[in-house]
């Protein structure tokens, strides 16, 4: 029988991802063949590792197996210490089992690996994160006792089964899990059951690698393509990272086999990351807004790491191959960051995020509603982040505009958030898993534009702030109207329109036609046109208080993660761009269109004359939008009425977002959908004037599934 034959028979009946295919059980097992190819594909991921060990050597203690410099009591729960013994007894086994290594077969190494294993078997330090006891720690010795089965010298078979024992002991049932966790604990399971050529406990590991696979409306994949963990928390990256990274790891060990990712789960996944995952990041960076509490980490931004899993998928899914491989190009430098990027528009009803992309820029939305969660701050980490879901955008062209900036934050001015500008920024009620309030948080899409609406009031702690807040999205800029803003905090209220990395050029601002460089400290300017800043406008066509600033600001990361040991000062060069509110605001309103693309004055200055976007409604009831060129108007009704302008009449008799396109034309698209997600069917009237027989009214009416309570429907209408 030939190998792949063999391979092939011998895993019959292995998984039960899916109806129809058995168990494998101990019966099935001829020869065991199968766990070393298991064993040699995991290993083939893990080829390029020539690490350099010297450093650590110099650090070894001969007498025991530790090392001098590591602190094995730590329980800290981020950056675990005690973890770095099993980091570089890793290296030591790659360095020993890699033919390019000067110490390859050193029989003295091998030696400090057998010493430094049973030190860490004896010591068996323990933390109080779970998760570096159940995932990393097991996922670490098992790869390392894999690579070490190829050595000169094997470990002593009591060590390694010892060392196997505890991994089962201490390592968790995934099932016991969900999402990225479940994948994560399975992984380790598949190393240590093809270690023991243990063919129950392999199968048990598959089955529940592929099961968080699927759409959910717990933890996991939505129905809308986004990803929660924790809780109905948006977690696109992050916890995203992790299960793209189980899931694609052990789908390229069983690819071209009969327990090989089921179609239907590769197209999930394919589809998650193409048009979820990857698209979230500009370049090689990705949105902070995606990251949970994990955006509090040094150099998190840049995920130049997970073009692996693009990488992976050019083999997986080759129907999609060219895309996946344009993401890598995009990650990795070799095109520029919008290279090959289709204009895009999606609102994630389930996650309340909303995504523009456009080949020149990317601009989002992240909300919070009483169906999801706050963004955490666990385990002492992402501690100013109270803001950070309440309507922030974040706005690139480049990619690395916030890269490491918010140790330097200031934290009330996350960009697009109203807020007083609190002394102290408050923790939310729970670290883990605090829900929203807001009833209306929500967008309409037409896959191409679209209009996101978030109304709260937020009477936690001394916040005592709402507004209305609408983002309207175009092709080349996004116009962002506020009304109804109320407070009663004792501190100014400010909407932060942007605050990123300072461009090396400065920035421009434009007063009553004047024009001048803004100076290296905030200063307030009455009567703003417009501010020119990294090739990125910012037009103010309803005047207000601006402030603006390019300056320096300091901060430390242990300021906002006390998990990571980093006290000393970060600076930055910040640019900041906001409006003020004043104190105890009633019924405040503010406008700025956000207009990427432009690099001069003289653009924008032409921009501004054109102006091809009207808002013809910022009132607490509806906010309104036309876009003269496109002949799009958009939406936002907070309470039933009627919105006209001598052009068009849009009556309604539920709150909700629309989106009217060719009007002028027979046959008119409404695309409808219910921010507050009521599931109540509402009733539009549209009236085109000077049009025969120009009034149309539909019903929109909620899906039977409440999963979809917050999708766009379409009507086309018939003049």
């Amino acid at each position: 029988m030939n190998f792949r034959k063999e391979f092939l028979f011998s895993f019959i009946g292995l998984m039960i991802f899916c109806a129809g295919i058995p168990v494998l059980s101990q019966d099935n097992i001829q020869s065991g063949d199968e766990f070393e190819t298991l064993m040699q594909k995991i290993r083939q991921d893990f080829v390029s590792n020539n690490p350099s060990i010297d450093g650590a050597l110099a650090k070894y203690n001969e007498q025991d197996g530790s090392f001098n410099d590591v602190d094995y009591a730590s329980e800290q729960m981020t950056n675990w210490p005690p973890l770095i013994h099993v980091e570089r007894i890793s290296d030591f086994v790659f360095a020993y089992t890699n033919p390019k290594n000067k110490y390859f077969g050193d029989e003295a190494l091998y030696h400090k690996i057998v010493k430094g294993l049973e030190f860490w078997q004896e010591r068996n330090p323990w933390c109080r994160n779970w998760w570096y006891n159940q995932i990393s720690e097991p996922q670490k010795l098992g790869v390392l006792l894999i690579q070490m089965r190829t050595g000169k010298q094997k470990l002593p078979d009591e060590l390694e089964n010892n060392i196997l024992d505890r991994i089962r002991e201490d390592g968790g049932d995934p099932a016991k899990w969900t999402g990225a966790n479940r994948t994560d604990i399975a992984l380790h399971w598949i190393y240590r059951s093809c270690l023991q050529r243990n063919a129950k406990d392999l199968a048990y590991a598959l089955e529940n690698v592929y099961n968080p696979v699927v759409y959910t409306t717990g933890e996991g994949f939505q129905y809308d393509n986004s990803n929660f963990q924790h809780g109905q928390q948006l977690y696109i990256g992050g916890y995203g990272d992790e299960i793209l990274k189980g899931v694609t790891q052990v789908a390229m060990y069983t690819r071209g086999t009969r327990f090989a990712m089921p179609q239907d789960k590769l197209n999930l996944i394919s589809k998650f990351m193409r048009e979820t995952y990857y698209a979230v990041m500009r370049g090689k960076y990705m949105s902070f807004d995606v990251l949970g509490r994990s955006i509090s980490r040094p150099g998190i931004l840049d995920k130049s790491r997970t073009a692996l899993f693009a990488k992976r998928m050019v083999e997986l899914d080759p129907v999609y191959a060219d895309e996946f491989r344009d993401i890598v190009a995009r990650m990795e430098g070799t095109k520029a960051p919008g290279e090959g990027l289709v204009p895009k528009h999606t609102h994630y009803f389930r996650g309340d995020y909303t995504l523009h992309v456009r080949p020149q820029y990317a601009f989002d939305v992240r909300l919070v509603s009483a169906r999801t969660a706050r963004c955490e701050y666990g385990n002492g980490e992402n501690l100013k982040a109270y803001f950070l879901s309440d309507g922030c955008t974040n706005i690139t062209t480049r990619g690395g505009e916030y890269f490491n900036i918010f140790p330097t934050w200031n934290w009330t001015r996350v960009p697009g958030v109203t807020a007083p500008q609190l002394k102290e920024i408050p923790l939310a009620a729970s670290d883990w898993q605090c829900m929203g309030t807001s009833n209306f948080a929500g967008g309409v899409s037409d896959s191409l534009y679209g209009v996101t609406a978030y109304a709260y009031m937020d009477t936690y702690k001394n916040i005592n702030t709402g507004a209305h807040k609408a983002w309207f999205f175009f092709d080349d800029e996004v116009v962002c109207l506020g009304s109804d803003i109320r407070s009663f905090s004792s501190e100014a209220v400010y909407t932060s329109v942007n605050q990123c990395l300072a461009s090396t050029k400065g920035a421009v601002i434009s007063v009553g036609g004047k024009q001048e460089m803004l100076p290296s400290h905030e200063t307030v300017y009455e009567k703003a046109d417009w501010v020119l800043h990294d090739g990125i406008g910012y037009l103010f066509p309803q005047g207000g208080r601006v402030v603006a600033g390019v300056q320096r600001q300091s901060g430390s990361w242990y300021d906002i993660n006390n998990s990571v040991n980093r006290k000393e000062p970060v600076e930055e060069n910040v640019f900041t761009l906001s409006l003020d509110h004043g104190q105890q605001p009633q019924a405040a309103t503010y406008a700025y269109v956000v207009v990427p693309g432009k690099r001069t004055a003289e653009e924008m200055e032409a921009y501004r004359k054109a102006a091809s976007v009207e808002i013809l409604s910022n009132t607490a009831n509806v906010q309104a939008v036309h876009h003269k060129k496109l002949g799009i108007w958009q939406l936002v009704f907070y309470q039933p009425g009627e919105f006209t302008d001598g052009r068009l009449s849009v009556c309604v008799d539920k709150p909700c977002t629309l989106i009217l396109k060719d009007a002028d034309t027979r046959h008119p698209i409404l695309h409808v959908a219910d921010p507050g997600q009521t599931l109540q069917p509402i009733r539009v009237t549209v009236q085109v004037k000077g049009r025969k027989g120009g009034v149309q009214t539909v019903e929109f009416r909620p899906s039977d599934n409440p999963v979809y309570a917050g999708a766009t429907q379409a009507f086309v209408l018939d003049f």
